[in-house]
């Protein structure tokens, strides 16, 4: 198959970027309404309620696919159309925010989103996982499946070789699919780099991804700054289902997001990943990197002395189709003792309560592929780059032009997404959800240091490969991951009805749930995340969670940079270092 390459960027105007958008702290249930008119999510209701003279790029969903007249009608509010999203029935338009309002009372208008930031959410993968072990048990490699990479873009490599089979590009920096930031090259060194460049009798280690033959899909929608917006991502979602049969594409992996302001239910971004996975596409997304409750560390607390921030899942890894990652990182050479990253985001999601992450991956100081002079090359070499003599006999002085080391839950979701791949060169007919299904069921239950189980850190448990191919579990319907619910005596119920536990028969038995009116089930004595039975005042639900009254709100209408690049931290104490911490308007 030749590779194809095509471009869908499109220019938008200066004062479409820039301050336009208000970094005020919002407190607010879930979308809300002004007057009659259209419901609009956290960050557009308070551009709603304080206007100013600058400009606003929301997503517009609509009751029906836009008339001409239509469209001009928007003109008349000042409004520009710059991207139609026919995925989700919706256009993203630029408007000024005097005129807002205004907008949300057109007949035609539903629902207000804001076209919002999204940032990329950044050996022992093969290892750790077990796909070493897949490998050789059942000799596969995730040949013929497609992977498709929503990034920054892939940057050509012999350990790629001709397997990006399609690039398409969505961010208006650029013409081609080239990596100019270095995050997605990374990311699918991770899923599918063959460590070409790092085999033979002058290696000492090789750099090889979970699933080496398997064929990538380079969707840029990311700059060379690691950002895009909602409406560049949904375009590159919606090319990859249109494209999904010709390039086989069975995995969509999404290693970025931004801060949830909305339900799921009405976001875009998460209504642009359902629809892909009802279309027979897994999609597998990052956790997200703000698990960290302070920025310094203190001792005696939580968290590697950081304390656990609770309800900091980003979207679209909070929508309960999708499979969530977290990540892990290795203590030593034994996989029991590796331990959740404490950047790592936590659960259960804002607003909606969904029970995430799904399943953890390894996530920490992974080397992979590298995009050379690419932005991330260009600030973090002195910290991140590979030292030819740490793979290379008689090596020479110097850093390496092929391999980058990062962390994050960016690269644990590459390893899942690999994992798939394996999985599905193996079963070629499950469908998303029993492959959800088999991920979860089959992932070692894991506790903390102090013995504890916590759902909302480690979801399911820790991924094995070769036990997820192993089981022949079957989802009956949509895998939907629970949402957990607390009553006022203190008890964590999960309520399974609608969700994965509620899928397959016998898991909940197997697991150790109790059923409570027939419907919602609470931990028992064989509590499927951990090892102890769960009272009401347990630290593992993250008491302060469910009191703090921004978890049933939107507190920050800012993104968070989740890539973390500090080789030289402890592997007890981590220190994480954030190229760019990103907030609205800036």
């Amino acid at each position: 198959m030749h590779p194809v390459n095509i471009n869908h960027s499109n220019q938008r105007g200066k004062s479409m970027r820039g301050r336009s958008y208000a970094s005020a702290a919002v407190f607010i249930v879930c979308s809300m309404a002004l007057g009659e008119g259209a419901l609009a999510d956290a960050f557009v209701s308070t551009q709603m309620r304080h206007p100013n003279s600058k400009f606003a790029n929301v997503i517009v969903k609509t009751s029906h696919v836009l008339t001409r007249r239509e469209e001009r009608t928007l003109g008349r509010y000042g409004a520009y159309v710059y991207r139609h999203l026919p995925l989700i029935q919706s256009v993203a338009v630029t408007v000024p925010s005097q005129r807002l309002a205004q907008l949300s009372h057109l007949g035609f208008v539903e629902h207000l989103s804001s076209d919002a930031l999204v940032r990329k959410t950044d050996n022992f993968t093969v290892g750790a996982s077990g796909a070493n072990s897949a490998w050789s048990k059942y000799t596969v490699s995730g040949k013929g499946i497609g992977v498709a990479v929503v990034d920054s873009g892939i940057r050509s490599s012999a350990d790629f070789g001709a397997r990006v089979v399609a690039s398409a590009n969505f961010s208006p920096d650029a013409k081609s699919g080239d990596d100019l930031c270095g995050h997605g090259t990374h990311v699918a060194g991770v899923i599918a780099g063959n460590a070409t460049n790092s085999s033979g009798p002058q290696y000492t280690q090789t750099f090889s991804g979970i699933a080496p033959q398997a064929n990538l899909i380079n969707i840029r929608v990311l700059d060379s700054q690691g950002s895009g917006s909602v409406s560049q991502v949904v375009a590159g979602i919606s090319w990859a289902v249109a494209n999904h049969s010709l390039y086989n594409i069975r995995i969509l992996n999404l290693s970025l997001g931004h801060v949830v302001g909305e339900s799921y239910k009405t976001d875009p971004l998460c209504q642009a990943v359902e629809v892909a996975w009802k279309s027979g596409i897994a999609v597998i997304v990052a956790a997200g990197n703000t698990g960290r409750l302070n920025g310094t560390q203190t001792s005696g607390a939580d968290n590697d002395g950081f304390g656990t921030a609770y309800g900091t899942i980003s979207c679209p890894g909070n929508d309960p189709f999708v499979i969530t990652v977290g990540a892990m990182k290795q203590m030593d050479s034994t996989r029991a003792d590796d331990t959740i990253a404490s950047y790592s985001s936590r659960g259960p999601s804002r607003l909606d309560f969904v029970v995430k992450p799904d399943i953890v991956a390894p996530g920490n100081l992974v080397t992979s592929v590298l995009s050379m002079n690419s932005t991330f090359y260009v600030d973090y070499a002195n910290t991140a780059g590979v030292p030819w003599a740490a793979y290379v006999a008689n090596a020479p002085a110097g850093l390496s032009t092929n391999y980058f080391t990062m962390s994050g839950t960016s690269v644990a979701a590459p390893v899942v997404s690999g994992a798939a791949a394996l999985l599905l060169q193996h079963s070629p007919n499950i469908s998303p959800d029993t492959l959800k299904a088999r991920l979860m069921l089959s992932a070692d239950k894991w506790v903390a240091p102090n013995r504890n189980g916590d759902m909302f850190s480690y979801g399911a448990g820790f991924l094995d490969v070769p036990a997820a191919i192993a089981s022949n579990a079957t989802s009956n319907g949509y895998a939907k991951s629970p949402t957990a619910t607390h009553q006022q005596n203190g008890n964590v119920t999960i309520n399974v009805v609608d969700s994965l536990l509620g899928t397959i028969s016998g898991l909940l038995g197997l697991l150790g749930l109790d059923f409570l009116d027939g419907e919602r089930a609470m931990w028992g004595e064989r509590a499927m995340w951990g090892e102890n039975t769960v009272t009401p005042n347990r630290a593992m639900w993250g008491e302060g969670f469910w009191s703090d009254t921004s978890s049933y709100s939107v507190t920050q209408a800012g993104a968070e940079l989740s890539f973390v690049s500090d080789k030289a931290k402890s592997s007890a104490k981590p220190k994480t270092k954030l190229p760019r911490r990103l907030t609205w308007g800036e």
